[in-house]
């Protein structure tokens, strides 16, 4: 017996007592070689609906069974677009004077949805289960005109309005048995939550009397809608083991959409997905409804392509992001021998060639393997284990992202591509001329455990139409990850949650080299920000227990300063241990700012319920105008007690301001519990419209 083999057998009896007591973490972890470097995967249409439910019940089974843990993804199988036509479903048939939320959409070609919109003339509301439809200027004769109601299983989400037409998103939840029988003691009998989505249309020309004209329904969880131009798209998201589930082994999971209780199949070249059940676990579903015009065709579109971590949609596409952590044991096992072992002495190699020769499970000669790989790497200087570390850390996190393009209603695949790192949330994704912006987080700590924790550091990157990538920036804020970032056309400005980093200015006008072209130290950390005019922006930020307003100049981009901010912070003592807090600093559409007037309102906490602060903003600061609430001092609105009301709702979430608007030189104040006018100069009350 070599002194190898010796030497690797005098460290198993230790090492297996670490193994075995680990063991279940990683027994059921994947198996064999994985790739991991960034393939292009092949994005086919199913030849069958047969092999779509082949298809789906293997990635249901790779869920139940750990085979394939999140994001340990190898490239897929070439598949041709084939389309079965003896098994083929029929396709499916397939002015706004001012809106509430624009102040906070990414692009003024693109209306996001929200649970309030306005028409200048008209509010329109989500409140409590139903939408409500008020007459609101001039505020002195405001009134609630009418309501639309749903069907109890149905809850409405958000709503658009254009012109005399309505668009309300609901989501209904259904129970039924896995076998459609009506509910039963049978311990057999397994209960699923099912649940689908609905577009309901409505002509509201007389807005007393809402008139349905279309609902379109389609299966899955809402995750958002967007109106472009007079088209209404819609996102819902599906894990491929609820249709498995509920059409039971022996049936057949056809997608279906419903026109106006007309039942449609969604045909197999509407159904795209990468052939690998460890990437494709969740059906994406995207519709698109003409607002207006219901002979219209409705199209719906179906992707298997990743998990959405982040659907940024720009006027013509919409792209999902599918970020991932290959943190598997069997993926890290493998790139440590690919990366480290070369940087080894040939010993180690020789000792771990000499692991096969031992009488050990699997499990435990990966084990040793990995112990021999970590006795060699303790003998590595830091810098040499830095660089390994960042290079696996490159390999381990990856955001693969898919283009579909939006034409008229029309809804294409079109592109991928992939780039290292996770993405925070849509404001870190912006379409300019003809180019894609992206910016990443690469998070350092995944590989501390074998080699060392480097720094979390953030990336950006250029992409071309095709999502190629044409320039980047890497290390941008290192130590930290992105709290928020804006693009302003060919400008990025990114904030990190680091107390003690910058803010960033990217200059993006030449794409091929992005350059960070000035800094700006501030304490706390935005969360958002928004541009002001061509030269300023907002920023909101957290700092401490208070929130920060504050404006900056970036007239020179290379300097960039605060030209002012207001701390809203606690006044007195008994105030100190509250801590304020902002809806609006992680939801874009609480915050409203209207440039004509000059105008900022922000929801902002101190305790149960939410108020509306009103400031003024000009280029010569930020100034307090005022505090506008929809509780009394006493927490409570006793003039608007109901019967069966929660004390603690009605004194806290219920009267809590949720959004803010103006129409003219009134100013709109929305609850779940009511509807607040307020002259816009001296803050002095108007109106008030009770919603309960």
């Amino acid at each position: 017996m070599s002194s190898i083999q010796l030497k690797i057998i005098g460290v198993t009896a230790a090492t297996l007592l670490i193994a075995t007591a680990i063991y279940v973490s990683v027994s059921y972890q994947p198996q064999g070689s994985l790739e991991v470097d960034y393939p292009t995967y092949t994005v086919s249409n199913f030849g069958s609906y047969d092999d779509f439910n082949t298809f789906l019940q293997a990635s249901v089974e790779a869920q139940t069974n750990n085979a394939l843990s999140d994001g340990s993804e190898t490239p897929s199988a070439s598949r041709t677009d084939a389309s079965n036509e003896e098994n083929k479903g029929s396709d499916v048939a397939s002015d706004t004077e001012y809106d509430a939320s624009d102040s906070g959409t990414q692009s003024s070609a693109v209306e996001e949805a929200d649970i309030v919109k306005s028409d200048g003339t008209y509010l329109y509301v989500i409140s409590q289960g139903s939408l409500c439809i008020i007459s609101a200027y001039p505020a002195e004769d405001a009134e609630l005109v009418s309501t639309i109601t749903f069907e109890e299983s149905s809850t409405p989400r958000n709503l658009f309005i254009n012109g005399d037409n309505l668009a309300v998103i609901t989501q209904s939840y259904l129970y039924r048995t896995l076998d459609e029988k009506e509910p039963s003691d049978d311990v057999e009998c397994i209960w699923q939550d099912t649940t689908s989505t609905h577009i309901i249309l409505y002509d509201i020309s007389d807005r007393e009397n809402p008139v349905k004209i279309r609902d379109v329904s389609l299966e899955g969880y809402y995750y958002t809608a967007h109106m472009i131009d007079e088209y209404v798209y819609v996102i819902t998201t599906q894990y491929t083991y609820e249709p498995v589930l509920y059409e039971g082994a022996e049936s057949s999971y056809v997608p279906r959409i419903c026109i106006d209780e007309d039942v449609k199949t969604i045909g197999l070249s509407s159904i795209y997905y990468i052939n690998d059940p460890g990437i494709s676990k969740t059906l994406t579903h995207i519709v698109s409804v003409h607002i207006k015009d219901v002979s219209k065709e409705v199209h719906a579109e179906v992707f298997l392509v990743g998990d959405p971590s982040v659907i940024y949609v720009s006027s013509d596409s919409v792209y999902i992001a599918s970020s991932s952590y290959l943190n598997d044991y069997e993926t890290i096992q493998g790139l440590l021998e690919e990366y480290v072992l070369p940087a080894l002495p040939s010993e180690a190699s020789h000792e771990i060639d000499a692991v096969d020769s031992l009488t050990l499970e699997e499990y435990q000669k990966t084990m040793v393997i990995e112990w021999v790989i970590q006795n060699y790497v303790e003998q590595m200087d830091e810098q040499q284990r830095q660089t390994i570390a960042e290079e696996l850390i490159t390999q381990l996190q990856k955001t693969l992202l898919h283009k579909i393009t939006l034409d008229n209603g029309d809804i294409t695949y079109a592109d991928q591509g992939t780039i290292p790192g996770t993405i925070n949330n849509q404001d870190a994704l912006s379409e300019y001329n003809g180019y894609l912006y992206v910016v990443t987080t690469m998070n350092g700590w995944v590989m501390s455990s074998y080699l060392s924790s480097i720094e979390s550091y953030n990336n950006l990157y250029v992409l071309d139409e095709t999502l190629d990538v044409v320039g980047s920036l890497d290390h941008l804020s290192n130590g930290a990850s992105v709290s928020s970032v804006r693009f302003v056309d060919d400008i990025c400005y990114l904030d990190t949650y680091e107390q003690d980093t910058p803010l960033l200015v990217i200059d993006l006008s030449n794409p091929d080299r992005p350059e960070v072209v000035g800094e700006l130290d501030m304490p706390g950390y935005s969360t958002y920000l928004y541009p002001y005019d061509d030269t300023h922006i907002l920023g909101l930020r957290q700092e401490d227990n208070s929130i920060v307003v504050s404006l900056f100049d970036v007239e020179d981009r290379s300097k960039p300063r605060e030209l002012s901010s207001y701390q809203i912070e606690p006044q007195t003592k008994d105030e100190e241990d509250y801590w304020y807090y902002s809806t609006a600093l992680y939801d874009h559409q609480a915050f409203f700012f209207d440039v004509d007037e000059q105008l900022l309102i922000l929801p902002v906490s101190t305790g149960y319920t939410e108020s509306a602060y009103v400031f003024g903003v000009s280029e010569t600061g930020i100034e307090l105008q005022g505090v506008l609430t929809h509780a009394s001092d006493e927490g409570d609105v006793t003039e608007l007690e109901e019967p069966g009301i929660d004390s603690y709702w009605k004194g806290s979430y219920g009267y809590s301001i949720q959004r803010s608007l103006c129409i003219e030189d009134v100013i709109y104040t929305i609850s779940n519990a009511m509807i607040k006018m307020h002259d816009g100069e001296t803050l002095e009350e108007i109106n008030t419209i009770s919603l309960l």
